[in-house]
């Protein structure tokens, strides 16, 4: 089933993260009297744990001057979710702190005390800004996206937030966590075992003893890994109804035709690769390699 795309109008929810109950109580009626809802947070902490439990369309946060830790929740927000759009609330004389939030990934700003007037309008903004399904795109047949990362772990899940939110927003809620969980074992398999040569048991030895980032470090520096990239491929095929992901990487590749025997009989432990396989196939069959290992090809259908 595809959800079905959300239009401009529709009401939308809101994160405001400020420590004024003045601007807190400004936007709160702004928006209900547009149909949109709010959820307030005091403090960038708060602010950032509510946004991960909420997942708000657009967030508003303060600079929290002086130690600026709104700036930190742009930054880390945008980090997580590129596309939401976010609104920095600054204060007058604020010119530096505005141009460092913008720069972090704030999409706007809105001085306060705040002006209705420059509230309606940055919103409106906001919301057209919000992304949308290539659904909504008439004449289009077909839509193909070309990237290129480098073997960074820490790199992997907001990579695979850019390809939800920029392939499969017309997907069903729950199908959507479905491929999040497996394009994140599949790209994550690329760069730990496939780029930088990981051993599952290294992996584990190392978290084990809290030397994981110190080990992912080594690896990237090393001559024979750094030059390594992961190569995405996303096509959205609107006329055929499918959704096909190509995940390669400059690896040495694995024998995947055991694991692929094997079907769904058992769930392979102490091998992530062999449970990144078990894992995507229970949610998408239609999973497939290269001879060599070092490519997987993922089908999604969308009717």
């Amino acid at each position: 089933m595809i959800a079905m795309p959300r239009s401009r109008t529709e009401a939308r929810t809101l994160l405001v993260v400020a420590g004024d109950p003045a601007t807190h109580s400004m936007i709160l009626e702004h928006a209900s009297e547009r149909g949109h809802s709010v959820i307030s947070a005091s403090t960038p902490a708060l602010g950032l744990s509510t946004f991960e439990m909420t997942q708000p369309d657009i967030v508003f946060v303060d600079v929290f001057l002086p130690e600026q830790d709104g700036i930190v929740l742009v930054k880390q927000i945008h980090e997580r979710r590129p596309t939401c759009p976010i609104v920095l609330l600054t204060g007058a004389g604020q010119v530096e702190s505005t141009m460092e939030g913008l720069r972090a990934g704030a999409l706007d700003y809105v001085p306060q005390p705040i002006d209705g007037g420059v509230l309606a309008h940055v919103l409106q903004q906001a919301i057209h800004r919000l992304p949308t399904t290539v659904d909504d795109a008439a004449g289009i047949e077909r839509l193909e996206y070309h990237l290129v990362m480098v073997p960074d772990p820490g790199a992997v899940e907001s990579t695979v937030a850019w390809l939800i939110q920029g392939t499969a927003m017309g997907l069903a809620e729950a199908r959507q966590l479905h491929l999040r969980s497996a394009l994140q074992e599949l790209i994550m398999n690329a760069v730990e075992h496939g780029c930088l040569e990981l051993r599952y048991r290294d992996k584990i030895e190392a978290m084990a003893n809290d030397r994981y980032e110190e080990l992912i470090q080594q690896r990237a520096q090393d001559a024979r890994f750094r030059d390594r990239r992961v190569t995405i491929r996303a096509i959205y095929d609107k006329k055929q109804q499918i959704l096909t992901y190509q995940i390669a990487d400059e690896g040495q590749g694995f024998n995947w035709k055991p694991r692929a025997n094997a079907g769904l009989e058992a769930c392979p432990t102490g091998d992530a690769s062999g449970r990144g396989v078990f894992l995507v196939r229970s949610f998408f069959p239609d999973l497939s390699y290269n001879e060599r290992g070092n490519e997987v090809r993922l089908t999604v259908p969308l009717g």
